[in-house]
């Protein structure tokens, strides 16, 4: 199996995140003036964002963006825009469905203001976004690598950052970030790396990859770490790496981590049981304070590290410790 470097940051949940951005972040120390000028006023008057100001007005979101906020706007140039358009294609902005532009410039917004520091900090992890997911009361989330410069779901990097409004922030962007699915998430997270390669290994006999890239479902997908899948093939000596598992086996056990519906934390009870994809089931329990799986086969003890990563087709929960394996007597 490939080695990659583990992520320090995996045990961070999603909410410190949001806890550290949701007031502004000025710690008394001089800092860049904050002009009187909102995020709105700001971008209509950069020549560099017209796209996205023609793209605010058109969705209905200038109202909204010139409130109180705060907000943090990750704002596309127009070579960015001209990019997206192009490959969805689209002549100009005016040409893409209301509803689709406004979900997708939300997918830029971030409650609070969001200076380049606390990402710089924290290296790689999830914020929300404004934009819906695919159950009521859901946001997306996204998801950044600030390890190297800051880029977002693996497609948009920080050109400008750090620039100041009256209620809020805003940091040009050099791609248009469309709404993320499964798939997404799955691929751009350094922790979820192996699940990645067991994805592509099955694709010959399972549709489940595909599924997972375009707007089926919504799936819940219960995702083991590296260490997962290291212990894993620790227990077979006949494995060296992932690719020595038989497909089928292997498509097995990847389809009794996914759940049909947009399953979130709060929905999980513990002693509940619920069938997976591969057609055994899983029961959810409380292990001091944290939600555990007992899997197909009876194993215990899989403690889920990271919750509810929004996507648009599905959410995932990241699993610290071990792979599920379903009943191997059948």
């Amino acid at each position: 199996m490939r080695n990659f470097p583990r992520v320090k940051s995996f045990l961070i949940l999603m909410v410190t995140v949001i806890i550290s951005i949701s007031c502004n972040l000025d710690d008394g120390v001089d800092t860049i003036p904050i002009p009187d000028s909102t995020l709105i006023e700001l971008i209509s008057g950069d020549t560099n964002l017209s796209s996205l100001s023609t793209a605010l007005e058109r969705a209905d979101l200038v109202t909204t963006l010139q409130g109180n906020g705060p907000f943090t706007i990750l704002a596309p140039d127009d070579t960015a825009f001209d990019n997206f358009l192009g490959a969805a294609g689209f002549a100009s902005v005016n040409d893409v469905p209301v509803e689709t532009l406004r979900q997708i410039l939300l997918n830029h917004v971030v409650i609070g203001s969001l200076d380049s520091a606390p990402l710089i900090n924290l290296q790689r992890n999830y914020l929300e976004t404004l934009a819906d997911g695919p159950t009521s009361g859901t946001r997306l989330a996204l998801y950044f690598d600030a390890v190297n410069g800051i880029t977002f779901n693996g497609i948009s990097t920080v050109t400008t950052a750090d620039k100041p409004a009256s209620n809020g922030i805003y940091h040009v962007v050099n791609g248009v970030i469309e709404l993320p699915t499964v798939a997404t998430f799955i691929g751009v997270d350094l922790n979820f790396e192996s699940f990645e390669t067991s994805l592509d290994l099955i694709a010959p006999v399972s549709d489940l990859p595909t599924n997972l890239e375009e707007s089926t479902g919504p799936f819940t997908v219960f995702v083991p770490i590296e260490d997962a899948f290291d212990s894993l093939l620790a227990s077979n000596s006949d494995w060296d790496f992932l690719s020595d598992i038989d497909e089928n086996l292997l498509n097995s056990v990847i389809n009794h981590h996914v759940l049909n519906g947009n399953i979130r934390s709060t929905d999980i009870s513990a002693d509940q049981t619920v069938a997976t994809l591969e057609g055994d089931d899983i029961t959810f329990g409380n292990l001091d304070g944290n939600l555990e799986i007992t899997d197909g086969s009876g194993n215990e003890g899989a403690i889920i590290g990271i919750t509810d990563i929004q996507a648009s087709n599905g959410v995932i929960h990241a699993i610290a410790n071990n792979v599920l394996l379903p009943d191997t007597t059948n």
